[in-house]
């Protein structure tokens, strides 16, 4: 039941909002935002310019929850006393960005004279910030806690942002509580994560020898003039830092010194220790490994791949996946790649990951001749038929579509949904009605962040009913990261796209739900736009070719319009590549020219010759190998709702027709 207080909102909710029918599919929500002086918008309006004092006007009779969006934002801009940030973390403290607004606290804090208070308001976190760490240290040395005072300093000093203002009120404050080895520390720090201006500051802190190593590594990582002479001044004693090591790897790979670079990051890795921070070699070690298996140097590109030294993170499944992939593939040594892919499973948790370490196990275990062994790997890595891999293990097994996939359950009952009774889902509902949509989507994404997989489908409904799909696509992703699958707002058809398209509805679905995750008003970094992100320059030929009108305001305006358009692209795509999706999404994503260059380098994935599933694993940008196996994942399940009952044929849809 919906409580009483909270009843003035969700009448704006659950009563039809201007212009939108309840019972069928609505446009985007912020087309229906109310233009008619919402209070809210005109807070926001005034927030934008920091005018709080208007802001604060403009809410005052607009509810509590009304107000306190203006004061989330006051505040988390940095403005507001102590008492303030107090009262505000106590009134809302399951809102979404409290870390920002602690953050931004701090410097309230620092204006405390009461150290109990001070210390109260950290407990157990850390400063983010130098007036919190200055008002932390000096609240403890008031109370005689110098040890706790020198705990904070040496804690927060390497990681901290600073001016060269704040740098010196800090060491000033820290007095001998930081050593030279804690200025080391810090400089090292600095480097390893490129922050040069704040590593230059440290110079005059640290000893003559850690000057000269610093140097070389600003040298090197600025590609400035005469870097051998500062590497050769580094004393002898730091010559094999770690850091220096890097910077000379990272010089090399700029500069297209592949041979050299390589010599490098072979020499250091014997040993996470002579790695410095492995972490950091992790991506241009993958692109090294897969740039020596397309020269065909198998071995050399498994012991680059295979020697990272690193800890359970993304990068370590990737390069444990790359080893046994090499492994297998191109060394035919399965018993070698089964012991990566087990080390990638035990590594993993989410659907995706964890069917790609299933499939590859049951492909070596296949190798190694243990068919039942196999099928059981197989038949795990198919209970993931959201993702490619278990989508391949599917039809390994000549399994269906699970019927979840091709008949979603009808959309939950949101009406009564616990969420509904939540100060979140009010402030996120009178944003949508501001028409401040991605503030909404973010105290909505923040609610379901712990919420159970009934009312989470709850929240997809409500996105869905309400107009919001792209939304939906959000929360499925983020259940399914939990590994919670709700195939109707995972892989929702949202009514965005009309259907008179030149290549069939469920690849334009499975297009426009990677390019857009279906949000009609995206605009990329790059000037895409739209459903499914077009280039004005591609979207004017398209026009052209198609006899409509060019209209480049109507991509982010009419998502019907950005669909024809991209539509028609994919079938220009077509009349190259043919149906082959491999090609085809790699086309839409890279530009045509890129698959025209791979079919040149690793054979066309048209034929029967070559493997598909590996040409998909070669591709060069990891940007785009995720782009095909995410856009095939999409087309399968968008295709088994029109054809319900085939069994799942993945490699063909990479493949396309296939040629002798």
């Amino acid at each position: 039941m919906i409580r009483p207080l909270l009843l003035p909102a969700f009448a704006l909710i659950l009563s039809p909002l201007p212009g939108l029918a309840t019972e069928a599919l609505p446009l985007p929500v912020p087309e229906l935002a109310s233009q008619a002086r919402d209070p809210l918008a005109e807070g926001l309006a005034a927030a934008s310019l920091r005018d709080w004092e208007r802001a604060q006007a403009a809410v005052a009779q607009a509810g509590p929850v009304a107000a306190d969006i203006i004061e989330w934002m006051r505040l988390r801009a940095g403005e507001g006393t102590l008492t303030d940030y107090e009262a505000f973390l106590q009134r809302r403290a399951d809102w979404p960005g409290l870390a920002l607004v602690r953050s931004r606290g701090e410097t309230a804090v620092a204006r405390s004279i009461t150290p109990s208070r001070v210390l109260a308001w950290f407990g157990t976190r850390s400063p983010a910030s130098v007036e919190g760490l200055l008002a932390a240290v000096k609240a403890h040395r008031a109370l005689g806690q110098e040890q706790e005072a020198t705990k904070w300093l040496t804690s927060a000093w390497p990681g901290l942002r600073l001016s060269a203002i704040d740098q010196q009120k800090v060491v000033e404050e820290a007095g001998p509580a930081l050593s030279r080895r804690d200025h080391e520390a810090r400089l090292d720090a600095l480097l390893w994560e490129g922050r040069n201006a704040e590593a230059r500051q440290m110079l005059p802190l640290v000893s003559e020898g850690w000057q000269k190593l610093a140097e070389a590594r600003l040298a090197l990582r600025e590609e400035r003039e005469g870097v051998d002479a500062l590497i050769a001044a580094v004393p002898e004693a730091l010559a094999r830092d770690p850091g220096l090591a890097f910077a000379r790897f990272e010089w090399r790979m700029k500069k297209s010194r592949t041979d050299g670079a390589l010599e490098i990051l072979r020499e250091r890795s014997s040993a996470p220790e002579a790695l410095g921070r492995p972490e950091v070699w992790a991506r241009r070690r993958a692109v090294l490994a897969r740039g020596l298996l397309r020269e065909g140097k198998a071995a050399e590109a498994y012991k680059i791949a295979a020697s990272h030294h690193l800890s359970r993170s993304a990068a370590q499944a990737d390069l444990e996946f790359l080893a046994g992939f090499i492994a297998l593939r191109a060394m035919k040594d399965p018993a070698r790649a089964l012991s990566h892919f087990r080390t990638l499973g035990d590594s993993v948790s989410t659907p995706i990951s964890v069917a790609r370490a299933d499939y590859w196990q049951a492909r070596a275990l296949e190798d190694l001749r243990q068919p039942e062994e196999a099928k059981a790997a197989y038949t795990r890595a198919a209970r993931h038929q959201t993702a490619y891999y278990g989508l391949l293990a599917a039809e390994k097994l000549g399994l269906q579509m699970e019927d979840t996939l091709v008949s979603p359950p009808p959309l939950a009952d949101w009406k009564g949904a616990p969420f509904l009774g939540s100060s979140v889902t009010e402030a996120a509902l009178l944003l949508y009605r501001a028409n401040d949509p991605a503030n909404a989507r973010r105290f909505l994404l923040h609610l379901a962040e712990d919420r159970e997989a009934a009312e989470l489908a709850a929240l997809g409904a409500f996105a869905l009913e309400k107009g919001d799909p792209h939304l939906a696509v959000l929360l499925g992703k983020q259940a399914a990261a939990r590994g919670i699958i709700l195939p109707g707002i995972y892989f929702p058809d949202p009514g965005l796209l009309p259907e008179d398209l030149a290549v069939e509805r469920p690849l334009a679905l499975a297009v426009a739900r990677r390019e857009s995750e279906f949000r009609a008003d995206a605009v990329s970094p790059a000037g895409a736009l739209g459903l499914m992100q077009l280039m004005p320059g591609t979207a004017k030929l398209m026009a052209e070719k198609l006899g409509l009108p060019v209209d480049i305001p109507a991509l982010t305006r009419d998502p019907a319009y950005n669909a024809k358009l991209g539509s028609a692209y994919l079938a220009h795509l077509a009349e190259e590549f043919g149906p082959s999706i491999a090609l085809r999404a790699a086309g839409y994503n890279a530009g045509p020219g890129r698959p025209r260059a791979w079919i040149t380098q690793f054979g066309d994935p048209r034929r029967a010759e070559v493997d598909v599933i590996d040409w998909v694993e070669l591709v060069p940008f990891e940007e785009t190998r995720t782009y095909i196996m995410r856009v095939t994942e999409g087309l399968a399940i968008y295709q088994a709702r029109r054809t319900p009952g085939a069994p799942v044929a993945i490699t063909g849809l990479l493949r396309g027709a296939a040629r002798g």
